[in-house]
């Protein structure tokens, strides 16, 4: 397998640089904004809270708008998801990361995990969805049935976790799993410990074609660790 040799342009446009903590504050998401402009990220990655006053600063810019829908715990009812969903988009966002029911899936409540997926996708009207796995709760036989399942149910993309709590870090063999699941259907996220450029080139040449990472601008700057484990 040949190893690609990133530029820090091409790790940058690779990034949803990310903040999703609980105590974030409008002044947190202006220069989370003010950074995914001025580094030219893909997106920018926060709460649904906080769509609107993104959209304040990235009014005429390219960066993407993305939220966590169903984070971070994953056990909300299918209902509320999916009027999430719909409640996200009409805000404006134009990519969604959602928690998957691991509780379902560890169940063997397949039928119940899937449906849920598909419910949310189509719910999300044609936007780009990625279902995080929280492959840290999950067993390699796990991971490879919840990847399948989300799958079948329609998301875009693949992602391995949300890089929260349980939910584990970025591997070269769990992105590798998934690329090799998605196979020409979906694409892969990778979140979760990527802190430095390293690493982000690492998991990109795994598969992954995206990375949500708190740490964008310290990634492409080479200014050391991560703000947080996202």
């Amino acid at each position: 397998m040949t190893t690609k040799v990133y530029t820090v342009e091409e790790i940058a446009s690779k990034i949803q640089h990310t903040n999703v903590n609980p105590d974030v504050t409008k002044e947190d998401i202006k220069k989370l904004t003010e950074d995914c402009m001025e580094y030219k990220f893909d997106g920018v990655m926060l709460q649904p809270c906080w769509i609107e006053e993104a959209k304040k600063h990235l009014k005429g810019s390219d960066v993407k708008i993305c939220t966590a829908l169903g984070y971070p715990m994953g056990g909300s009812t299918t209902a509320t998801k999916v009027n999430e969903m719909r409640e996200v988009i009409e805000l404006g966002a134009e990519q969604v990361d959602f928690m998957a029911n691991i509780g379902f899936l560890k169940s063997g409540m397949y039928d119940e995990y899937r449906e849920e997926i598909a419910q949310i996708v189509k719910a999300a009207n044609g936007r780009v969805t990625k279902i995080m796995l929280e492959f840290g709760m999950l067993t390699q036989e796990e991971k490879r049935k919840a990847a399948e399942l989300a799958l079948s149910a329609g998301v875009t993309y693949l992602k391995n976790s949300s890089g929260w709590g349980k939910g584990g870090h970025a591997t070269v063999e769990d992105v590798q799993l998934l690329k090799g699941i998605a196979g020409d259907k979906a694409l892969v996220k990778a979140s979760g410990g990527i802190r430095d450029f390293e690493s982000a080139s690492t998991i990109l040449n795994a598969g992954a074609v995206l990375l949500g990472t708190s740490a964008g601008v310290k990634i492409v700057t080479g200014a050391g660790n991560a703000l947080s484990d996202y």
